[in-house]
């Protein structure tokens, strides 16, 4: 594993949100490639498209985790936009501004990248340039497939760690999440106690906080959130 996607993978590890991710890619990970916008999004079952990491974009909050319908994106007249409805498998637009790549999950397509640079790359960087995104690539797929959940007959049903640090998911201490998980298992406070080393009072002590920080009121929601929100 290269060096960068091995430091990459290890910061996905802290649970930055996407926003943090697009910016993190921007400025830090593909910084040499002078990275004028990025933004990349999960497509949907319908065909809509739910936009999640961005940088360099003015409006930018307007659009954050907002789904927008097939025929909307779909109309939208722009190089990278038409590269895409294209399914040429061309990755460069023809001024060579943008780049474009799918994020995959078991093969399947789950989203896009969109890169955009300050000035064309020349041909001579091409292939370096789009080695360090398709790089990057791979890692981003992983985390979105493990952050965001599909219901059988929706689209999208909750956002990435976005929604998990909203939650409280994020001040879970370790104990916590011990015993998140065993509420996931379905086990009980005494069996939860037993196996983890705790008196009885002290887990229903942190299954309150639990509650608190997840804003639920009882296991059968814990477990739930959590499952559907990739914390455990």
């Amino acid at each position: 594993m290269p060096p960068m996607i091995r430091k990459f993978v290890e910061w996905l590890s802290y649970h930055p949100t996407t926003e943090e991710i697009g910016r993190a890619l921007a400025t830090d990970y593909l910084a040499e490639f002078a990275v004028r916008s990025l933004r990349f999004g999960r497509l949907n079952s319908d065909d809509s498209i739910l936009l999640l990491g961005q940088y360099g974009y003015p409006d930018a909050m307007a659009w954050r985790n907002r789904t927008i319908p097939s025929e909307e994106w779909r109309a939208i007249d722009a190089p990278d936009i038409q590269l895409i409805i294209s399914a040429s498998g061309e990755k460069w637009t023809d001024d060579s501004r943008f780049y474009v790549n799918t994020l995959r999950d078991h093969g399947v397509i789950q989203g896009y990248l969109i890169v955009e640079f300050t000035n064309p790359i020349a041909d001579a960087n091409k292939q370096k340039t789009a080695d360090a995104i398709d790089d990057l690539c791979m890692p981003i797929a992983l985390y979105l497939s493990f952050q965001i959940r599909r219901s059988p007959n929706q689209t999208i049903s909750i956002n990435s760690l976005d929604e998990v640090r909203d939650s409280g998911g994020a001040q879970l201490t370790g104990r916590q999440l011990s015993i998140l998980r065993g509420m996931v298992d379905g086990k009980t406070n005494h069996e939860l106690a037993a196996e983890l080393g705790f008196s009885v009072s002290t887990v229903r002590h942190e299954t309150m906080r639990v509650y608190q920080a997840l804003n639920v009121s009882d296991r059968k929601e814990a477990a739930k959130k959590a499952l559907v929100l990739g914390i455990v």
